[in-house]
């Protein structure tokens, strides 16, 4: 099964994202649950890259069951934390929308941090 946490500051801003797993909902190569993923993910770190231009701290493991972890930088401009902000919702909007088509390969999980460090899931 597909794992993706993002989460949520204080504030409200997504701040980090961490997705693993493989679906395993058709053989290698043939995943189309997996292929999703790969698609949203890939795209919203491009899209990040390309046309907000935030350089965002990303590791990718496709070997070992799958891994990718982006983390935005805490100190954003204004204007380029709030189209950061669009598309990391629209991002998590896929991937919901993902979880709820494809619950038996893909579980999508916010956590909340509150005040203090403390996180609520």
């Amino acid at each position: 099964m597909i794992q993706a946490q993002f989460t949520r500051q204080h504030d409200g801003r997504l701040q980090h994202v961490q997705i693993s797993g493989h679906a395993g909902s058709g053989p290698y190569g043939y995943d189309i649950v997996c292929a999703a993923v790969s698609a949203l993910a890939i795209n919203f770190i491009n899209s990040l890259t390309e046309i907000v231009r935030v350089q965002a701290e990303v590791e990718i493991n496709e070997i070992d069951g799958g891994f990718i972890s982006m983390t935005l930088p805490n100190q954003l401009e204004p204007l380029t934390s709030q189209n950061a902000q669009l598309l990391f919702e629209a991002f998590l909007l896929g991937m919901n929308n993902l979880s709820d088509n494809a619950s038996d390969f893909v579980k999508t999980q916010v956590i909340e941090k509150l005040n203090g460090g403390k996180t609520n899931a």
